[in-house]
């Protein structure tokens, strides 16, 4: 029996018979397996099966779950049709699609992120904390471990080191609130009418200027943009002092990234594409922006 046909005996209650069920992989998945499920030609649901080893990448799925619950009540996320204890769900397919990796926002689209942001900042707290400093030290730590039986990436390793050394640390002034943590363009759905936020693998309690970083990084949203997202998100900030958060913020989402790329090479080393895309990352300025730091040096 494969892997598939075993989920879908648990999933009995909401398939129709098996042989009616057709799968595609959705080529999106890059962290999980994450499988489009149609019948009679239509779209029905998305499964997503977890790949990733948790304790290396410190994922709790029970809080994810919780957190993914409570935003589908919130109308932020399509609704979850069924899940297991390993943090395999299902969820209704929805049309609208994600945005690209170059997406060019319009004032309108930053708006509804930050709105969908303030729902998402508003959601029932969870007994899970996030710190992104905390993580990334977390992903050098696992990453030593490796060093025994792949010798080769000390030097990866001890860049990675000095990068997170001179990293400049944010102290939150908040009161720790739900946060997605990881709300790149692929994990943003949108067309006219709805917008919804998915994989909330990394989600936790934490400071709401880290979720705004990551859109304002990831999105590619210029000073200007920026500047009218944290006005959408909540225009009694302090602009000056909330922007340099952002871009210190910033900083450290990118260092997540390239370590959490190195992490996936180590821990699925069968993956074809995880040490590619870190090599890309840590080579390129528009990603890597510590490239003129470590040049300087």
């Amino acid at each position: 029996m494969t892997v598939l046909s075993e989920y879908f005996v648990k999933m009995a209650g909401i398939l129709p018979a098996i042989t009616e069920v057709e799968v595609t992989l959705l080529e999106e998945g890059f962290s999980n397996k994450v499988y489009l499920i149609y019948w009679h030609q239509i779209p029905r649901l998305v499964l997503r099966i977890p790949g990733l080893d948790e304790f290396a990448f410190n994922i709790n799925r029970q809080n994810e779950m919780i957190v993914l619950q409570s935003a589908v009540q919130a109308g932020i996320s399509p609704p979850v049709l069924w899940h297991d204890e390993q943090g395999a769900f299902a969820c209704q397919f929805v049309v609208q699609p994600s945005l690209s990796w170059d997406v060019i926002h319009s004032n309108s689209s930053i708006k509804r992120i930050a709105n969908a942001l303030v729902q998402a900042h508003a959601l029932p707290r969870v007994n899970h904390p996030f710190c992104i400093y905390e993580l990334i030290a977390h992903y050098l730590q696992s990453i030593e471990s490796f060093l025994p039986i792949r010798p080769d990436i000390q030097g990866e390793l001890l860049y990675l080191r000095g990068v997170f050394a001179n990293l400049p640390r944010v102290e939150s002034s908040y009161t720790p609130v739900v946060c997605h943590n990881d709300l790149n363009p692929k994990n943003v759905l949108i067309d006219e009418d709805t917008i919804w936020l998915i994989d909330w693998e990394y989600t936790g309690m934490g400071d709401p200027l880290f979720d705004l970083a990551v859109v304002a990084r990831s999105h590619n949203l210029t000073f200007e943009q920026q500047v009218y997202l944290i006005e959408s998100y909540n225009g009694s900030l302090d602009k000056e002092a909330t922007l340099e958060k952002i871009t210190r913020y910033s900083l450290a989402y990118s260092l997540r990234e390239m370590t959490w790329l190195l992490l996936k090479h180590l821990t699925t080393p069968d993956d074809p594409e995880a040490w590619s895309f870190y090599v890309d990352f840590k080579a390129m300025p528009s990603l890597n922006p510590f490239l003129e730091t470590v040049a300087s040096e």
